[in-house]
C-alpha cells in the first residue's frame, strides 16, 4: 500500500508516542495496518486520502487506548521510555536527548491535546487534523494553543 509506505514514519512516530510497550506497540501497528488494508480502497477514493488515512490511524489508536484502560495497563518506567528511544541509530545525541524529553512530555499531554499535537508535528494542516478527529477548525486551534501551551510548561 503506497500510502501505509509514504506515511510509515508518520505512524511509527505516532506509535510510539502512545505506546510505549513494544508488544503492545507491535499489536497496535498491526491493527492500525489492517484497518488500512481493509479501507484501501476507500482510502484511494477519498476526497482527502492523508487525512482519511490518519483518521483510521487516529480511531484504531484511540480504540487500543481504550481497551488498554479497560484492562489497566501500566505505562513503562522512564528509564526504559529513554532505551526505546535509544536504539534509534539515525539520531544524533542532541536530537535523541530532546526527542526524548519531547515523547515524555507528549505522553503527559491529555489525550485530546496529544492527538492533536501528533497531527500538527507530522504538518497535516488544520482542516484536515479537523477532518480527522471530526471536531471544528477553530476546536482545533484552540486545541492546539493548549497543548503548545501545556508542552511549554512540561518541557
Amino acid at each position: 500500500m503506497l500510502l501505509w509506505q509514504k506515511h510509515q514514519g508518520a505512524i511509527s512516530r505516532s506509535l510510539l508516542a502512545n505506546e510505549a510497550d513494544p508488544a503492545a506497540r507491535q499489536d497496535l501497528k498491526q491493527d492500525i495496518f489492517l484497518a488500512l488494508y481493509q479501507a484501501a480502497e476507500r482510502i484511494q477514493t477519498a476526497e482527502l486520502p492523508r487525512a482519511y488515512l490518519f483518521r483510521i490511524v487516529h480511531n484504531v489508536t484511540v480504540d487500543h487506548i481504550a481497551r488498554a484502560q479497560q484492562q489497566k495497563w501500566h505505562p513503562l518506567d522512564d528509564e526504559v521510555q529513554y532505551q526505546l528511544l535509544d536504539d534509534c541509530p539515525s539520531l544524533q545525541l542532541d536530537e535523541q536527548q530532546q526527542s526524548q524529553q519531547l515523547m515524555q512530555a507528549v505522553r503527559r499531554l491529555s489525550a485530546a491535546n496529544r492527538q492533536v499535537i501528533l497531527l500538527a508535528m507530522e504538518e497535516l494542516t488544520a482542516p484536515e487534523i479537523a477532518d480527522i478527529l471530526q471536531i471544528s477548525h477553530g476546536a482545533v486551534r484552540v486545541r492546539l494553543n493548549r497543548a503548545k501551551t501545556e508542552l511549554m510548561e512540561l518541557m
